[in-house]
């Protein structure tokens, strides 16, 4: 975005808000006007429509009371009614007044209508025709009067209307005026800036483009700022980006490449370390000269399923199985890897406890999950030659699930802990350190993760976090 001096953009900006400022006040102004007076007149016109019907009512009313019609309640209940919504709509004292008036003299003819004698007479007479009087010189001659009223105040507000109206062309017409010179002084002053602003950029390019190619000729930037010659350093720019760019790539994929050769290196002084002190064995075995006896037999068989079980690592290491993902029961995993472990858990003491709310079925690769859960209990069992416990917590989440693996032992040490999940990081001495690393990749492959630490007092602990629903296939 292009910067503009503040020297022109203060003077501007302070002018722009007074005008668009008072652009807002007025039209505010006028609409907070128009608002008021056509809900006053909207209020005039409903007062006055309830007051016609109430009159409507009352005409009916009086016109059946003549004709000696007694079974009038519905029309009485009908007038109550109209009434009451004239009390709502009365917002004036002179409407209260009349309002007042309205129910004080219709409660008068309620009172006499009820008292009027059930048996046909001249007391029978005198009481409806008194009734009717009631009705027609305290409640319609009050209902006539509150419609005069309303028509009054209908015609001022029509009045009022039409003159706010003429207010609001005319202040319609003066913000449309304000606008149009805000517009031009924002106009003139943001374009004298983006002038500026434009051949300070162009200053810019060329200056970046100098550094990206210092033997490039030297660029003189004259004459008044312009688009095209803008566009023409930005183009040159680009490429020369675009080629430094393409220089990085191509250090970066060097770079890699020296990575994974140093990487392959460290692999292969790994797999000469752990295959070389078992060969060293059987071969002082078999350079005896001597035969080989059971127990000599056994040493060696120990040695190669070392030998195997390392190479078995490395291989899990370097070329990852694909993820066979099916309906995984996760708790029963658990406990089949702690079982595997037992009897090296009773040989060295250490308690084994599985806990679980219940089952957890998931969709997973359960081999995978199965030799997580081993590598972690291997561990945990090194850190435990004398004894412990090690614990596994299966805890059930909106979206998948948590397993806890902690123990009892040392803890990890500070050293480790910073590159726990590196390769070749262990603490052991004959440690491959990939176990952890393994354990990372399938934890990922199955849209999960896997965090280690030390537990609040001690010993270690390791919390993996998988999801019901995996995305992917994992490696192929």
């Amino acid at each position: 975005m292009f910067a503009i001096r503040v020297r022109y953009l203060i003077p501007v900006a302070l002018i722009s808000t007074c005008l668009v400022v008072l652009c807002a006040v007025v039209a505010g102004s006028l609409f907070t006007q128009q608002e008021a007076v056509t809900r006053v007149l909207r209020e005039n016109v409903d007062s006055r429509r309830a007051a016609a019907e109430l009159r409507g009512t009352l005409n009916v009313l009086v016109e059946l009371e003549h004709r000696h019609v007694e079974n009038v309640a519905d029309l009485n209940d009908t007038a109550g009614r109209s009434i009451r919504n004239i009390r709502k709509y009365a917002d004036q004292p002179e409407e209260r007044r009349l309002a007042d008036r309205l129910e004080a003299g219709f409660a008068e003819y309620l009172r006499r209508w009820q008292t009027v004698p059930a048996d046909r007479g001249p007391q029978h007479e005198a009481a409806v025709t008194e009734a009717v009087r009631v009705l027609e010189t305290e409640v319609l001659l009050s209902c006539r009067e509150y419609e005069a009223y309303n028509d009054r105040r209908v015609d001022e507000s029509t009045t009022g209307h039409e003159r706010t109206l003429g207010q609001l062309a005319w202040g319609m017409a003066g913000v449309g005026g304000l606008g149009a010179v805000a517009g031009l002084v924002i106009g003139y002053g943001f374009a004298r800036g983006l002038s500026q602003s434009i051949r300070r950029l162009r200053v810019q390019l060329a200056d970046a483009a100098g550094k990206l190619d210092p033997d490039a000729a030297e660029l003189v930037i004259s004459g008044p700022a312009d688009f095209t010659e803008l566009q023409a350093e930005a183009e040159r720019l680009t490429e020369k980006v675009g080629a430094l760019v393409e220089r990085l790539h191509q250090r970066e994929r060097e770079v890699r490449r020296a990575e994974q050769l140093a990487a392959l290196g460290q692999l292969a002084a790994g797999v000469a370390h752990e295959i070389r002190n078992p060969l060293t064995s059987i071969k002082m075995l078999v350079q005896t000269g001597e035969p080989l006896t059971a127990e000599d037999l056994a040493v060696i068989e120990s040695e190669v399923r070392r030998m195997e079980g390392s190479l078995q690592t490395f291989l899990d290491y370097a070329r990852p199985p694909k993820v066979e993902r099916r309906p995984t029961e996760l708790v029963g995993v658990v406990r089949r890897a702690f079982d595997l472990l037992r009897p090296r858990a009773e040989r060295q003491k250490v308690e084994m406890v599985v806990r679980a709310a219940g089952e957890v079925s998931l969709t997973a690769d359960p081999n995978q999950l199965h030799q997580v859960m081993v590598n972690l209990g291997l561990n945990a069992l090194d850190a435990m030659p004398t004894g412990g416990t090690l614990t596994a917590t299966v805890t059930r989440q909106n979206r998948g699930v948590i397993v806890e693996v902690a123990d009892t032992g040392p803890g990890i040490p500070p050293d480790i802990l910073a590159r726990l999940f590196e390769p070749f990081a262990s603490g052991k001495d004959t440690g491959l350190g990939l176990g952890l690393v393994v354990c990372k990749r399938i934890a990922e492959d199955h849209g999960g993760n896997i965090r280690g630490g030390n537990g609040p007092t001690s010993g270690a602990r390791f919390t993996i976090t998988l999801p019901f629903d995996p995305v992917g296939d994992g490696h192929a």
